[in-house]
């Protein structure tokens, strides 16, 4: 049996690279569909080596026996513009409507609350869009200006099929390997894309080149072009034609109208299970309502993860010989991200490319418990961060602190989030917000854990979890009961977090800080116990004071403070009731 492995080059470093490797597994598996027999098996996997991705096929690929290919990419039809023959075809507008009819539908049933209308659920559940949909939407919105660029690149797909096993004979020639000569293979088609009637070149859309569109695209900078430049291999934009149906995830935000499109990076995946696992994230996607502009790519990030693990739950329990990595971050390195903006009232621009990284979060994930408890962490996160307003400034820096501490795995980003947060949770409780979203301290012990085990003594320090849980019984408990006007015993200290993390920087005052809370909390104490008789919370004791002092003398204050704050703020198993009834 041949082995068949082809070499993507890495040539823009955005996703437009992925969008090629996507388009040629399509192609390949196509293929190997249409020229093997009904009980053939054949693996595709997509891997990243560096400077290119590997696409390697565990058998041959035969090319002389096809005869037609049916195109994997749509032509995107309108009133006025019909699929050429041989073409399938899909309407956006028809598109549009069906996704405006399953949201009223939805908001509809969140009207009338969930579980009262077994009807209306189903009706939802028939008219929910399809995994694509939002790639249709993205291509074919107007103001991207692309989907004139894209059709014609689907338009000439017909026309390779009276040649068609030389002409994917000089597509694949383009990938045989790491340094293959481009001109020279482009140069070879040319005869044969000419006898066809074949457009060998393309203008470059910025929708398939997110690097590279409209302006500066001289080779050598002596001028400034504002025309497009027809000067892009039709072979392999029309890959990314295709690829553009797999892998990809187009948001819009809610509050600058902007678009903002998530491409996979494969680290190492089959083809099959990487089409499965990302259409369950589109599921995810189309149930997650329009968020602003930080918070679709923190929630793109947090459901990608979330989805992975409910496909690899589902498919192990369905097939236990199945082996899958149980973390995504083994499988998918993170997303390209891109985002369009409205500049002009006709046209979305280009601004900005970024990528996000997979967080590394699954490396002690064992079983189905451990699946379980991570997606119970990341539902958690979501909540907090969907509760944000990223409208407020404070809201923005919180988000962006977040989305530093996903793609970075930088812990400290992730205690300014919380430290900020703990203000947050308090003036939106002030505010009498009923319900905050907090992350409770089992989730929160078992995330840091798993990550940064030198972080453990300090966590599993007894002392240290008294004083946290002073914290919490100084500010978030009394501030919720506040906010449901139940009767509060104790003063709610505003502020203690800010001053905790200010005071953290030089070591003997954030000590003075932290034991002169302890010393009026403990008074306090005392004093309710006399006036009332009654004492709801416990004093902290010398020994943990104690206790916290030596971890600060081992660890830093800085870093004890962090944990404090993280964990003051949180709510335990015996809260969850008391702080957030609607959690």
């Amino acid at each position: 049996m041949n082995e068949k492995t082809l070499y993507v080059t890495k040539q823009s470093g955005t996703y437009s690279d992925a969008l090629v490797l996507f388009g040629l597994a399509a192609l390949v598996d196509q293929i190997c569909r249409s020229t093997k027999g009904p009980d053939a098996r054949w693996r595709i996997t997509l891997e990243d080596a560096g400077g290119h991705y590997l696409l390697r096929l565990d058998t041959d690929l035969p090319l002389s026996g096809l005869s037609a290919l049916p195109s994997l990419a749509p032509y995107l039809a309108s009133d006025d513009d019909a699929a050429p023959a041989g073409l399938t075809a899909r309407s956006v507008t028809e598109t549009l409507e069906r996704v405006r009819a399953w949201d009223e539908q939805r908001r509809a049933l969140a009207g009338g609350g969930r579980g009262q209308n077994t009807d209306q659920e189903q009706q939802l559940r028939e008219l929910a869009p399809p995994d694509d949909a939002a790639v249709v939407l993205f291509v074919g919105d107007s103001k991207m200006q692309a989907a004139g660029i894209y059709n014609r690149l689907v338009a000439q797909w017909p026309k390779v099929q009276a040649h068609l096993p030389q002409h994917l004979g000089a597509l694949f020639a383009l990938f045989d390997s790491p340094d293959v000569d481009v001109q020279s293979v482009l140069k070879s088609w040319a005869r044969l894309a000419k006898q066809d009637d074949i457009d060998q070149k393309e203008t470059a859309s910025q929708l398939l080149n997110p690097h590279q569109g409209k302006g500066a695209n001289e080779p050598k900078a002596n001028a400034l072009r504002i025309d497009n430049i027809k000067d892009r291999p039709w072979l392999e934009e029309f890959l990314k034609a295709v690829g553009l149906w797999y892998g990809v995830a187009p948001r819009r935000t809610v509050d600058t109208d902007d678009w903002k499109v998530y491409v996979a990076a494969p680290r190492r995946i089959t083809w099959q299970v990487f089409r499965a696992a990302f259409a369950e994230f589109n599921r995810f996607l189309w149930r997650e309502r329009g968020q602003t502009a930080i918070k679709t790519d923190i929630t793109s990030v947090l459901l990608f993860y979330r989805a992975w693990l409910s496909y690899v739950e589902a498919t192990t329990r369905d097939q236990p010989a199945l082996d899958l990595p149980l973390e995504p971050e083994a499988v998918v390195a993170g997303f390209y991200v891109a985002q369009f903006k409205l500049l002009s009232r006709q046209a979305y621009t280009m601004l900005n490319l970024s990528f996000l990284s997979t967080p590394s979060w699954g490396a002690l994930l064992r079983d189905r418990a451990d699946i379980f408890a991570l997606q119970e962490i990341i539902d958690e996160h979501l909540a907090v961060v969907r509760s944000i307003d990223e409208t407020r400034s404070s809201g923005f820096e919180l988000l962006r602190r977040y989305r530093d501490f996903l793609n970075t795995s930088n812990w400290q980003s992730f205690f300014d989030f919380t430290a900020g947060y703990s203000q947050e949770i308090l003036r939106r409780l002030n505010e009498s917000q009923r319900s905050v979203p907090l992350f409770s301290v089992t989730r929160l012990r078992r995330l840091i854990m798993s990550n940064r085990k030198d972080l453990t003594p300090i966590i599993e320090n007894v002392g240290f979890q008294n004083v946290a849980s002073a914290i919490r019984h100084a500010t978030v408990i009394p501030q919720s009961r506040k906010a449901k006007n139940q009767e509060v015993l104790y003063e709610v200290r505003y502020g203690l977090g800010a001053e905790l993390k200010r005071k953290s920087a030089v070591r003997d005052e954030f000590v003075v800080a932290l034991t002169d809370f302890i010393q009026s909390y403990n008074q306090e104490n005392a004093q309710k116990l006399e006036s009332t008789g009654t004492q709801m919370r416990k004093d902290v004791r010398t020994t943990d004071i104690a206790e916290v002092v030596r971890l600060i003398d081992e660890y830093g204050a800085e870093l004890v403070a962090n944990l404090l704050i993280a964990f003051g703020y949180a709510r335990e198993a015996r809260d969850e009731q008391e702080v957030q009834p609607n959690a």
